[in-house]
Parts: structure tokens; sequence; C-alpha cells
């Protein structure tokens, strides 16, 4: 397959099978089965790739740091995986006007590390953050922990240069926070997972990066308590709010026994754990504010206990607790990952569902529920053995049956449809939607070459 390709990319840039197979797969198992890997390093290489493969009706599998949980990176040995990872260039930071505009291959951490030697951030943090790519959030959506603060993925893209199936390229590469002319092409690609195009380059907003930033675990008596607790917060700090994640009692457990065990900064519990940021003009400052909001908090029985992180490490203590979650793979081996979004009043009530219901159906397994209880998406894991996993459709079933029964609630809240979804969207959208998808991807992309399989059945 390679020598369809061999006179638009050079030696170095072809990964023929037998070495795609020694690479790591990331989170998805077959992101390296295809028949050769592409790493182009410019746009117009990526344009005359997609055109020859349009051309010959070969398949195209965009990839970028394969962090993504929907096998949306999921190749088959007919088909070509077009890598970004040699188009990583940082193009241009404007302080002034506070965006960055960089290729797709470039990571979110190094983003942000040429953001801060202007003063600035990403408004886009997650904790793969060393090895997500500009081109695969934006191909998600990507939420991450600052939600609160700065938005999604989509709330963060100003412009965007994508390639089409056929080698056309589509460059909106605005730079300006207000631009009206015409329909907004690069909302088309934010979300869609490769399926309609190739994201080859970005313009994202950057934010005046925080003088300091000060966190705090908290524990509350239950769910009501925090979500009040987060409201007390919003009020008490408002725009410096950073970031507010909870942890469910089985999750802390759990995390803490493997990373901390006898000397966490809080003892394991009942109590619903959170984690609380917020920025400052300077670290006493923001660590008053973080009191501020403990005291309060506790004078009205919200909080039974909390710590204030007194340093870095005591920060990245705090942080590693929720953030590394493959942890819960331990027990047992595996582990399903759930992304769902709930509304705030409706959280207990589905977690109690799921609790009563997974008990009666699969006792054998381990739910552990931690999010982002600032804009109500949840993760819901289920540690589990691998043949579990290998038969995970009874457990499928059963978590988005029990989803299916909660008003308003989405079963994708920032990870994407990929393959594992696909399903449930078909039954969830109304047909009128659904045909309005299939035909924006009927006319960028009529035979189907784009990431095939992905999204839409």
């Amino acid at each position: 397959m390679h020598k369809l390709f061999s006179d638009i990319c050079p030696d170095d840039c072809i990964v023929t099978s037998d070495r795609l197979r020694d690479l790591d797969p990331g989170y998805c198992d077959t992101s390296r089965k295809a028949g050769v890997m592409l790493r182009p390093d410019t746009t117009d290489m990526v344009a005359a790739i997609c055109a020859r493969a349009n051309q010959h009706g070969t398949p195209l599998v965009p990839q970028g740091g394969l962090t993504g949980l929907v096998d949306a990176t999921a190749t088959a040995p007919d088909q070509v995986a077009l890598s970004l990872e040699r188009m990583t260039r940082i193009l241009r930071v404007d302080p002034l006007q506070r965006v960055i505009v960089a290729e797709a291959g470039a990571t979110i951490a190094e983003l942000d590390r040429a953001a801060a030697e202007h003063g600035l951030t990403t408004g886009i943090d997650i904790p793969s953050r060393d090895t997500a790519t500009l081109g695969g959030v934006i191909a998600t959506n990507a939420g991450g922990v600052r939600v609160i603060r700065y938005g999604m993925t989509r709330d963060n893209v100003l412009g965007l240069t994508a390639v089409l199936a056929d080698g056309s390229v589509i460059e909106d590469m605005n730079t300006l926070p207000k631009d009206n002319t015409g329909y907004d092409l690069k909302q088309l690609f934010i979300g869609a997972e490769g399926t309609l195009g190739v994201v080859t380059a970005a313009v994202l907003r950057l934010f005046p990066r925080p003088a300091a930033k000060a966190s705090a675990l908290l524990a509350c008596p239950d769910l009501a308590s925090a979500q009040a607790v987060l409201g007390l917060a919003q009020i008490l700090a408002g725009g410096n709010l950073l970031s507010f994640e909870a942890m469910w009692p089985e999750f802390y457990h759990l995390m803490t026994g493997y990373q901390c065990k006898g000397r966490e900064p809080l003892p394991p519990s009942d109590a619903l754990h959170l984690i609380v940021e917020v920025t400052g003009q300077t670290q006493d400052a923001a660590e008053a504010l973080l009191l501020a909001i403990f005291e309060t908090a506790a004078e009205k029985d919200l909080v039974q206990d909390g710590v204030i992180a007194k340093s870095d490490a005591e920060r990245a203590v705090i942080w590693a607790i929720r953030e590394d979650s493959d942890l819960m793979m331990r027990p047992l081996g595996a582990m399903l990952s759930y992304d769902i979004s709930i509304e705030a009043a409706r959280i207990d009530d589905f977690i109690a569902c799921w609790t009563k219901a997974q008990a009666q159906h699969f006792p054998d397994v381990h739910s552990y529920v931690f999010g982002h209880l600032g804009d109500c998406n949840l993760h819901l894991c289920v540690g589990l053995t691998p043949d579990a996993k290998r038969n995970r459709g009874p457990i499928d079933d059963l978590l988005y049956a029990t989803l299916a029964d909660t008003p308003g609630a989405s079963f994708s809240a920032e990870h994407g449809i990929g393959l594992q979804k696909r399903a449930r969207l078909a039954a969830s959208k109304p047909a009128a939607t659904l045909t309005l998808m299939h035909q924006l991807k009927q006319t960028l992309d009529p035979k189907g070459i784009m990431n095939p399989g992905k999204v839409l059945i």
C-alpha cells in the first residue's frame, strides 16, 4: 500500500505495517493495524495524500496523540493511518490579541509552554496534556479540568485549516474575536473526529496566565453539600474559580490506596471529595480566597474536613489522585470508561439507579465515579477482568439503559463517538438531525474515505 503514496511522501514519512505493529497503540488496541502509516509534515502533503486516497478509494484514519477512549483511531489492514506527529510547529503567538497559531500535531503542553513565555495560558487543559494534540482535542471537542472557566475546545478555537477528502484545503485561520462573514465553517470540523476532514492547523484563544493558583481538597458529606459548595465558590471566587472536580468515595479509596496509602491528604471515608482550584494576584491572595470558601462552607456544615496545598508538591499529590485514573485497572486487570453529562439535579438519582442495577446484574464488577462537577460531566468507570471487557456488551446496554431513563442526560460529554457509541447516537438523535449529519458527510466526503465507520453508521 505504501507504493501508492511513495511519490508524495519521503521514505521517513512512511511507516510500513511490519514496523507499525511495534508502536504503542495508545488507548485503542487497533490504532496500529493499518496497512501503512503516513507522517506528513506540511498541509500540502496532507492535501496530496487525501487527493490520492480519494482517487483510489483508500480509507484514511487521522491520528493524534492516541489518547481517545472511543476507538476513533481504530484501523484495519486496508486503511491508511494518517499521523500528524511531525506537524508540531508553533507558528505564531500574539500576546496583544492573545492568540496562538500552531500545527495540529503540537501537544497541549507544548502550546501552554509557548503561551507561558508571554505570560499567557491555554484555556484547554486535560490530564493527557503531554500527549494529546491540538488536532485531537479539536476532533473530539475535548473538555478537561478548566471548562468551568474557559469552556470546551469549541469555545477556544478561533480558526483552523482543514483538508477535505478530495485534497481541497479550507483555510479559515481567523484570528479575530468577532468575524460574522458567512457560515462559521470551522465548527463543522470541531467534534467531527476526522470524518469530514483533517485539521492541520488552528488558532486558539489565550488567556492571562494566573499570577498564582491555590488548590484545596475538601470532604463533603453528600452531593447536595458539594453542589452547595460549588454555588458558594462561584459567588466568592467569581472569575477566579479555575477548577471544581469531584471524586466519589469508592474512587477516592482506590486512588489514594495506590497513590499515597497512609499519607492521604485527607483520610478515606464515605465523603465526597472535591478539588477546588482558584487563582489570585498573589499566592497569599489565592490561598486566602480558598480559606474563605472552606471556612464559609464549614460554617454551613457543607464541609467536614479540608486541606489547602502549601507547595507545588502538595498540589501535585492532590491532582494525581484525580488524574491518574488508569490505576483503576489494577484490581481486576481492565476498565471500561463512560463519559456522561447529567443535569445537576439528577446526578444523585442516576448514580443510585446505576449502583442498584449494577449490583443486581453484575455484582462482580466495581464502579468508580469522578469528574467535572462544575459542568455536570461525570466519568463512570467500571473495573473488570480482561475477559469481561472483551464481552462488554451487556454492561454497555445496562449503563446506557440507565442513562436513557435519566431525562436530559448525554452519553458523550467530551470523549466523542468513535466506534463505541455509533449505535447510541443513531438511536438517540431525531431522524432529521441524523439525516443532516449524513448529508454533510456525503457532501464533504462522497466516497466515504475519511475515518470510515466512525460516528455515523
